[in-house]
């Protein structure tokens, strides 16, 4: 909960008690677990909600505190960033903070802890959404990004780090920051909206922090894989050389991924960067395609063309080592039947020709307010969730169907949210533990991939009886 780990760093510090605790590890007991947390001295509890079925619980975790007696309830993260008035309607929440929250949460800690509150005081904290005199009130957000120094992450609130892999692997998986923000302007993704003002759009940190960073977590948290959270760790291509030759000359051995990365960055590596990439230890570096269509690629401002995917898919086949994770976005507004056939020949051109590459399951398209393309949904009939509790369903994995779908649309999407986890060789890739539920989830690839390669290269929706046994394991999934 890496997001929990940089609010909780700043209260820490100023010498807060923070409690961390994670409810999917606990989906039977989080509620009595949460209650015996509660006491007088609790000054708030903060929950950091993402759009989508995150926010059912949020609701659930409010409404039990409440009940408690009066403990004020704050909202944190990427929902409340963009609707806190939405949210501050609501009678079991108090408090939202939009954008980077980790001085605001200090300031609305220490505001709280005083024996008289004053709510002159919350004036002055930004990116605070808070009601006053029956007004709701919502502060400018900060405009900039706040680093923690990795010296003040307080991990010892994690309880059990055992919990946190990736699904299949033995690996212990830390996220971590080699650099904050993204320079580009996908029409897509809420970032351009966020970053427009600041100053600084894109900034790494430096090589030799970041690398004491890792060394410390393996050293202290048996750290065995760093997972770069960045929202683009590529942009200057030095920034991650510079990561990598640190890590060689300490002779560390640790296995890394990167979330962030472009097609035309993965353009500007060279053979020899590819290498270094893959002999310190780069196992899966995450590149967001989006689309085989020339049309939603330029639609999406991507700055790319269909053969600089191919172009890119070859280079990274060269390498051996490195795995390639492509992320896909399907049903945008004005997308066609043959624009999405376009998506799915380069994606099997794109396995054929990289036995190495995986395809991650399509993200259904969900307009985000704030991006460019929300503009052109609601152009096309789109209507935002008009209240909180609607917001529940706009799910990237979830069965709502949005007003521009054809029913040829709506076939091929679900179609593909189901086959495109059979199409490639994530289970050889991916599931290295040994186990029987693993032998079991092969076994199941093995049977079914066939079948899902024929629907998937073809088109092929009819019959699909495999969608409600999807629907049922990703609900499952979801609790």
């Amino acid at each position: 909960p890496l997001s929990l780990l940089y609010v909780a760093s700043g209260l820490t510090k100023n010498k807060f008690k923070v409690i961390i605790m994670d409810n999917r590890l606990y989906p039977d007991s989080w509620r009595q677990k949460l209650l015996d947390y509660l006491d007088n001295n609790t000054l708030f509890v903060g929950i950091t909600v993402m759009s989508g079925s995150p926010i059912a619980n949020a609701i659930e975790v409010s409404k039990l505190v409440k009940n408690t007696g009066p403990i004020p309830v704050v909202w944190g993260g990427a929902h409340p960033t963009v609707r806190p008035e939405q949210i501050l309607i609501k009678n079991f929440v108090d408090f939202t903070i939009s954008g980077s929250g980790v001085n605001s949460s200090i300031k609305l800690a220490e505001s709280l802890s005083k024996s008289i509150i004053n709510p002159e005081e919350f004036k002055d904290i930004a990116g605070l959404g808070y009601k006053h005199n029956g007004e709701i009130i919502c502060n400018k957000i900060y405009k900039g990004f706040e680093h923690v120094p990795y010296t003040d992450m307080p991990y010892y609130l994690i309880e059990d780090f055992s919990k946190y892999r990736q699904i299949g692997s033995t690996e212990r998986i830390f996220p971590i920051y080699s650099a904050y923000g993204c320079p580009y302007n996908c029409a897509f993704c809420v970032s351009p909206s966020l970053y427009r003002d600041f100053k600084y759009k894109w900034v790494p940190l430096p090589a030799k922090e970041i690398v004491d960073h890792i060394e410390y977590l393996k050293k202290n948290y048996g750290a065995t894989e760093i997972y770069f959270y960045d929202d683009d760790s590529f942009v200057n291509l030095d920034h991650i050389h510079s990561i990598i030759k640190e890590v060689r000359n300490r002779t560390l051995k640790i296995k890394m991924s990167f979330r962030g990365a472009r097609v035309n960055e993965v353009l500007k590596m060279d053979k020899e960067y590819l290498h270094e990439l893959a002999e310190a230890g780069t196992h899966i570096l995450h590149i967001g395609i989006e689309s085989g269509s020339q049309r939603i690629l330029d639609l999406f401002n991507k700055g790319i063309k269909v053969e600089d995917i191919f172009q890119m898919n070859r280079r990274l086949s060269e390498n051996k080592k490195i795995i390639s994770g492509y992320n896909w976005i399907i049903g945008t507004p004005t997308e066609t039947l043959q624009n999405i056939k376009e998506t799915t020949n380069v994606i099997i051109k794109l396995i054929d020709h990289n036995p190495r590459c995986i395809i991650f399951p399509p993200n259904k398209f969900r307009p985000l307010p704030g991006t460019d393309l929300f503009i052109l949904a609601i152009q096309h009939g789109y209507k935002e969730p008009a209240t909180l509790e609607e917001w529940i369903y706009e799910e990237l994995e979830g069965d709502k169907s949005q007003v521009w779908y054809t029913s040829e649309i709506e076939k091929m999407i679900k179609m593909l949210q189901v086959t495109s986890y059979f199409i490639d060789n994530k289970q050889v890739l991916l599931l290295k533990k040994h186990s029987f539920k693993n032998m079991l989830i092969k076994l199941l690839f093995m049977l079914y991939r066939p079948v899902a390669r024929f629907r998937f290269k073809y088109g092929i929706t009819g019959a699909l009886i495999e969608y409600p046994i999807f629907q049922f394991f990703v609900s499952r999934y979801r609790k």
